[in-house]
């Protein structure tokens, strides 16, 4: 059963699958929690507002969360934020909770990317987070999308469970890890350059044995450029490989060729990142647990994990 809150009013759409009929239920059936609360998307709220908000809604966590409105304005171009996709509740002027979405996305099949959900302390525990969703199934279902994909830390029981409540599955395993200590390098008679990313393929088949996720994609090192550097190791004209690293040390890429693989040049690039993010370490976001490649390379690296996450994906019919 998929339910649909529109902005503009209170009145509840519920779609039933099984017979294809439509249910209007009237505001007075919502209960108390509902009059409470208005449903509205982010196009009318500032960004200062979503980031203190966020805070606000992590802040009782083990390290609390405490973004500058610039990081939250990066956090929103790294990962696709739209404003359109995304909805609050609203108890009165005041944000309770939050629903951060992008808009569907041909690379990623159409799903549109969860950037974060959450609930200020005093307003949990109220059905906050499924009203939101409704509300953002609904709008992405007039944009076309297949559904949704969000990331979870594994052993957060509560939220999992939340999720597989409102019907999202578990997809994939991605890992964490951190390198603390410079790479070494093998000599090579190439070294790594700057690249702009147009010299980046659209088809990365044979270079990556799994996708990376939207914070990591092409759309995103796009949207922070020049934010970011990006180098490469060409031959005679033909890309070999290639790393993308922000300025903080979160390395977005790294990519290398599968038919010259085991050459040192990994390990070239790696250590290219390490230098331009001038960094004392690297960290690698959401790597596929399953591309025992890139995993095995970062272990002999050196990397260590810190966590794991699983990738959830709800699909809309």
């Amino acid at each position: 059963m998929n339910v649909f809150l529109s902005r503009a009013s209170v009145e509840l759409v519920e779609y039933c699958d099984n017979y294809g009929t439509f249910f209007k239920i009237k505001q007075r059936m919502l209960g108390k929690i509902a009059m409470k609360y208005r449903i509205s998307d982010c196009r009318d709220i500032a960004p200062a507002r979503l980031c203190a908000a966020m805070n606000a809604a992590f802040s009782d966590y083990v390290i609390p969360l405490k973004l500058s409105e610039t990081a939250f304005r990066t956090f929103q171009r790294q990962r696709g934020f739209s404003a359109e996709h995304s909805f609050v509740a609203l108890q009165g002027d005041n944000i309770a909770a939050f629903w951060f979405s992008g808009e569907p996305r041909v690379e990623f099949g159409k799903l549109a990317y969860t950037l974060s959900v959450g609930t200020l302390p005093d307003h949990r525990r109220k059905g906050l987070s499924r009203q939101l969703l409704g509300a953002v199934i609904a709008q992405q279902q007039l944009s076309g999308s297949k559904g949704l994909q969000l990331e979870v830390i594994i052993t957060n029981d509560a939220a999992i469970r939340s999720y597989e409540a409102m019907g999202f599955y578990r997809h994939r395993t991605l890992r964490v890890l951190k390198l603390s200590s410079e790479p070494a390098s093998q000599s090579l008679d190439y070294a790594p350059g700057p690249l702009d990313l147009s010299q980046i393929p659209t088809e990365t088949g044979g270079f990556f044995d799994t996708e990376p996720t939207p914070q990591n994609g092409r759309l995103a090192l796009q949207a922070l450029s020049p934010d970011h550097h990006l180098l490469g190791i060409q031959v005679e004209g033909k890309l070999l490989g290639w790393g993308a690293v922000y300025p903080d040390g979160a390395v977005a890429q790294l990519a290398v060729h599968r038919s010259v693989r085991r050459k040192g040049l990994g390990r070239t690039i790696l250590q290219a990142l390490w230098q331009a993010a001038g960094e004392d370490s690297l960290t690698f976001v959401n790597v596929d647990e399953s591309a025992a490649a890139v995993n095995g390379f970062l272990e002999q690296a050196g990397a260590q994990e810190l966590l794991r996450q699983y990738e959830m994906q709800l699909h809309l019919t």
